[in-house]
C-alpha cells in the first residue's frame, strides 16, 4: 500500500511516465505474491502452525524460556527485523523477524540463537518442551500434609505430623516435566537397555512388566516419533528411573544427577538413605546376582533427578494453599475429581497424558494415572528405610485422595515419574 501510496502523489506530479508507474505496480504486486506464495511453502513443508510466539527484543537481555509440546509446529516472531536465526531444529525463515520450527519429539531443552545486524552477539531463547519454566521469586508456598488434627496426634501419641504443613518462601528455578514420562519417552532413550527378551523368570508380576516393555520394543520403530498425549509408564523400577534421568542428562550436555556402583552382596546391605545418596534395589531388565546399588548424588550436576518430597508436594499443590486435594476435599463428586485425576483400578493398565485439568502451575496428572516416585532426605516413620515414596495416588484414586495422600517406596516395578532440574 505504502508503494501504491507513493505511485499515485508521483502521477499528480506527473515525475512518473505511465509504463514507470506500470511496472511499480508489478513489482509492488509480485512483492506482495512472494510473501504469499512464501507462507504457503511453510505451509506445504511444516503443515498448519500449532503455536504462534512473539518475543520483544528488550527481554532477550536475561534468560530467556519458551514452553513448547512435542511435535508443535511454532512460528516465533520478533519486534525487531533478525538478521541470522540459528538452530539445530528443522525450520524456514518466515519473513525478515519471523521463523517457523518444528518442535522435538522427545521431551527436554533445545535452543535458537538470534542475531540482529546492529549487534555482534547472538541473544538465546531456551525452549523447554514438553516442560513447565518455573521462576519462584521469594514465593510463599505450602508444602506438606497435616494427616492428624492435635486431637488425632494426642491419642497416637505423635509429637507431630510426619510431613507437616508449613509456608516457606522459596527462590528458584526449575524445570518441571509438565506431564508424567511416557511409555514412547521411556522406551526410545532407553532403547539400547531393554532386551528382545527377559532373562528375569522369578516373579510373575515383574516378569508380566518386562513382558510389556519387551512387546513395545518388538512393535516399535526407534526414533519414531512420541506422541505428546502417549500413555504414561507405570512399570518403571526406581533404577530405571534413575538412569533414565541421567541419560536424559547425558543427551543435553549437561552432567547426570547420579553415579552409580554395584554392592557386593557380602557387604550385607539394604535399601536405605546414605548422606550423599541412597541404596537402591538393583532392577532393571536383567537378572543380577547382585542385589542393590549405590547412587551416590553430584553435587556439582546440572542435570535431570527425581523430585524430592518438599519439592513434589509444591508441585502438586501449584499454589493452593488451602485445598487438600486439586477438586477441593474428599466432599468432591466424583465428576469433579475426574476433571483432575484419571483414576481406575489395574496396575498393568495405563491411560494418555494430559487429557485432564492442569493444576495451578499448568502441570498435569500430579494425581492420578501413576504413582508418582519420589525421594526423601530423611527417614520417615511411615516408609520404614526406604528412599523414596509414591505420590499422587496412582490408579486408585478417589475424592478421599489428598496431597499427604502416599504409598511405601519399595524399589519395585509398578510406579511413574516425571524430572525435574533445578536451574542455576
Amino acid at each position: 500500500m505504502k508503494n501504491l501510496f507513493y505511485i499515485f502523489n508521483c502521477m499528480k506530479s506527473n515525475t512518473l511516465s505511465f509504463a514507470a508507474v506500470f511496472v511499480l505496480v508489478l513489482i509492488a504486486c509480485s512483492s506482495s505474491v512472494k510473501k504469499q506464495d512464501h507462507s504457503a511453502e511453510i505451509v506445504k513443508q511444516f503443515g498448519p502452525i500449532d503455536r504462534n510466539i512473539n518475543v520483544s527484543r528488550d527481554s532477550l537481555g536475561g534468560e530467556s524460556w519458551q514452553e513448547v509440546e512435542k511435535n508443535e509446529v511454532v512460528k516465533i516472531c520478533l519486534d525487531d527485523h533478525v538478521h541470522k536465526w540459528e538452530t539445530s531444529l528443522k525450520s524456514a525463515i518466515f519473513n525478515d523477524s519471523c521463523l517457523v520450527f518444528q518442535a522435538p519429539t522427545l521431551i527436554g531443552v533445545d535452543t535458537l540463537n538470534v542475531y540482529f545486524s546492529d549487534a555482534d552477539s547472538s541473544h538465546r531463547i531456551n525452549l523447554a518442551v514438553g516442560m513447565k519454566y518455573l521462576n519462584f521469586k521469594n514465593e510463599e508456598v505450602l508444602i506438606g500434609y497435616d494427616e492428624f488434627d492435635e486431637y488425632d496426634l494426642r491419642r497416637l501419641g505423635l509429637e507431630k505430623n510426619q510431613e507437616p504443613e508449613r509456608l516457606v518462601s522459596v527462590t528458584a528455578k526449575y524445570l518441571v516435566d509438565k506431564y508424567p514420562v511416557t511409555n514412547c519417552e521411556f522406551l526410545q532413550l532407553m532403547w539400547d537397555s531393554i532386551p528382545e527378551k527377559g532373562t528375569y523368570n522369578k516373579d510373575l508380576d515383574i516378569e508380566k512388566a518386562r513382558n510389556k516393555w519387551y512387546s513395545r520394543k518388538k512393535s516399535s520403530i526407534r526414533n519414531e516419533n512420541c506422541a505428546t498425549h502417549d500413555t504414561a509408564a507405570n512399570t518403571i523400577p526406581l533404577y530405571q528411573a534413575l538412569k533414565y534421568a541421567n541419560a536424559r542428562s547425558i543427551r543435553e550436555g549437561l552432567k547426570p544427577y547420579y553415579i552409580f556402583s554395584v554392592i557386593s552382596d557380602n557387604e550385607g546391605v539394604a535399601e536405605d538413605i546414605l548422606p550423599n545418596g541412597y541404596i537402591v534395589g538393583y532392577w532393571d531388565f536383567s537378572y543380577h546376582n547382585e542385589h542393590y546399588v549405590r547412587a551416590i548424588i553430584d553435587s556439582a550436576s546440572d542435570g535431570y533427578r527425581l523430585p524430592y518430597i518438599e519439592e513434589w508436594s509444591m508441585f502438586a499443590r501449584g499454589g493452593d494453599k488451602k485445598n487438600k486435594a486439586p477438586w477441593g476435599d474428599s466432599s468432591a463428586t466424583p465428576e469433579k475429581v475426574a476433571k483432575y485425576a484419571k483414576c481406575f483400578s489395574d496396575y498393568y493398565s495405563t491411560a494418555p497424558v494430559g487429557k485432564l485439568l492442569p493444576n495451578g502451575y499448568g502441570l498435569y496428572d500430579m494425581f492420578g494415572l501413576v504413582w508418582e516416585r519420589v525421594f526423601i532426605k530423611d527417614y520417615l516413620f511411615f516408609n520404614d528405610y526406604h528412599p523414596t515414596v509414591l505420590k499422587g495416588s496412582g490408579s486408585y484414586c478417589d475424592k478421599h485422595s489428598n496431597y499427604g495422600s502416599f504409598k511405601k517406596g519399595y524399589d519395585g516395578n509398578f510406579s511413574g515419574f516425571r524430572l525435574v532440574r533445578k536451574l542455576k
